[in-house]
C-alpha cells in the first residue's frame, strides 16, 4: 500500500469514526431525556453520511466498484 493510498484509508475510518462519535451523542441525549423523537432519523442520516463520505473518500460508487 502506498502512501496516498494509506492515506486516504486513515480518512476514510477517521470519518467514520467521527459519524460514530456523532451518533453516540444523539444516542446519549435521548437517553438523558432530551427527547426520543427524531433520534432515529438522525441517526441515520448521521450513520448513512459517514458511510457515503467514507466511499468517496476511497473512491468507491454506489455499486461497490473502486472507481
Amino acid at each position: 500500500m502506498n502512501e496516498t493510498e494509506n492515506d486516504r484509508l486513515k480518512r476514510a475510518v477517521e470519518r467514520l469514526m467521527d459519524g460514530q462519535m456523532e451518533a453516540l451523542d444523539v444516542v446519549r441525549q435521548a437517553l438523558e431525556g432530551g427527547g426520543a423523537e427524531g433520534a432515529l432519523e438522525d441517526l441515520e442520516d448521521i450513520l448513512e453520511g459517514s458511510s457515503e463520505d467514507a466511499n468517496t473518500i476511497l473512491g468507491v460508487d454506489e455499486g461497490g466498484s473502486v472507481t
